[in-house]
């Protein structure tokens, strides 16, 4: 407790990422890391091979974006650097145990960006929500996307800031974390490059005994194209976030999301 209090103060954050709860989620998901990190280590597993499988199949690789880099253990980063001639990392937070591990490297690049590009808009510092994919997308030596373990998180604090503000959330779409969502698979969709999308896209919850206490969609009704892989991970096992329950993500992956989005996009469209 008293080394996420420290994190906390030490990271420096924008007003909005304090206002949302991102910091202290960023802070919440290292501090989880650490204590699952056995449990999770077959998913971080699948998510850097799967990356560096789409990064290795590229003609050319001047730049890799990497949003929603987080605490960036879901994709090789060393690999990336050693192949491409800058790394973009792309978040809201980027906590001090992030910035002191990319020390050594120069071809790094850290972005803050509320990658919903709601927030302001919710907070009413804003008239509408802001494109944050729009001058990655213009970008022409982006040659490389990956959306890591992202998509999900867009939503929920939209959310829970619209059961938290009910007289704003009133003037606002009421699907506004599905929106967020379809709104960052339609930017993915847009980039020249190559794009990689990794996303959990159900939770179950589970007693001992295997009974499915109950289920959510974390795609909000999102329709995704058929995956290329999948994969369980055990987010809190027993004893986690319940003694008695785990919740336990399934993960989707694509190494070439604008291919298979196109392929499986509706004819009336």
């Amino acid at each position: 407790m008293l080394a996420e209090l420290a994190l906390r103060a030490l990271t420096p954050a924008e007003p909005l990422a304090r206002r949302f709860g991102l910091l202290q989620e960023s802070v919440a998901l290292w501090s989880r890391g650490l204590r699952q990190r056995r449990a999770w280590a077959d998913h971080h597993a699948r998510c850097r091979k799967l990356v560096a499988e789409a990064a290795a199949a590229l003609p050319r690789r001047r730049k890799a974006v990497i949003l929603g880099s987080g605490l960036v253990r879901d994709v090789p980063l060393d690999q990336l650097c050693r192949q491409f001639e800058e790394v973009v990392l792309v978040d809201i937070v980027h906590l001090p145990l992030v910035r002191l591990r990319l020390l050594p490297r120069r071809n790094i690049r850290l972005l803050t960006c509320d990658l919903t590009g709601a927030m302001a808009w919710l907070a009413g510092e804003a008239e509408g929500r802001a494109d944050p994919l729009a001058d990655l997308i213009a970008d022409e030596a982006v040659d490389f996307v990956v959306s890591a373990n992202l998509l999900s998180q867009l939503a929920w604090p939209v959310a829970d800031w619209l059961e938290d503000h009910p007289e704003r959330a009133a003037t606002l779409p009421a699907d506004l974390p599905a929106r967020c969502i379809a709104w960052h698979l339609d930017g993915l969709a847009r980039f020249r490059a190559r794009v990689c999308l990794i996303s959990d896209v159900e939770m179950v919850e589970r007693e001992r005994d295997g009974a499915i206490h109950d289920r959510l969609d974390l795609m909000y009704g999102v329709t995704l194209p058929p995956e290329d892989q999948s994969w369980p991970w055990p987010v809190a096992p027993f004893g986690e976030a319940a003694r008695d329950r785990e919740f336990v993500h399934r993960v989707c992956a694509w190494r070439d999301f604008g291919r298979s989005r196109a392929a499986h996009k509706p004819a009336s469209d």
